[in-house]
């Protein structure tokens, strides 16, 4: 037997097709096709913050740069205003020197918001005769390793 993917909710292998506590053996399945269905709530949520983490980047990015033009000008025009940059400017240094690993956590849910994508996807079946959705997923990536697996199980068992 051979297991074309497995993560703890699916199972594809070389005879069957194991999703939760149901399994179809592949003799079974007629047809397998897919759907892409309109978004629920999650997704939705997951698109609103994925434009606040990127807006949150823009602002933040601009504010930084405003702060450091902000130290070069005062110090331009007074001799003596070095030592008071000098502090401010160390702040900032530590503070951008901290946004590394926030900055990383903010770029990696970003990602990971691409990844998943916003709609819902359905893989559904004929089994036995009838139509039956096998699996409804919203993660993108997940739902194309998994439709990619049953379509190689199905080409390999016929």
């Amino acid at each position: 037997m051979i297991v074309y993917y497995r993560d703890p909710a699916v199972e594809v292998t070389s005879t069957a097709i194991h999703i939760h506590d149901r399994v179809f053996q592949l003799g079974d399945l007629e047809y397998v096709w897919h759907r892409e269905i309109t978004a629920d709530p999650r997704s939705m949520r997951r698109m609103a913050g994925r434009g606040a983490l990127n807006a949150g980047l823009v602002v933040g990015a601009a504010l930084t740069l405003l702060g450091l033009i902000y130290l070069v000008a005062t110090t331009v025009g007074d001799s003596g205003a070095a030592g008071r940059v000098l502090v401010p400017l160390a702040i900032v240094v530590l503070l951008v020197g901290l946004a590394g690993p926030a900055l990383e956590w903010t770029l990696h849910r970003l990602d990971h918001s691409y990844d998943q994508g916003i709609a819902m996807h359905e893989i559904w079946a004929v089994w036995r005769g009838r139509e039956l959705l096998l699996l409804r997923v919203n993660d993108e990536a997940r739902f194309g390793r998994i439709y990619r697996s049953i379509q190689r199980a199905l080409e390999q068992h016929r």
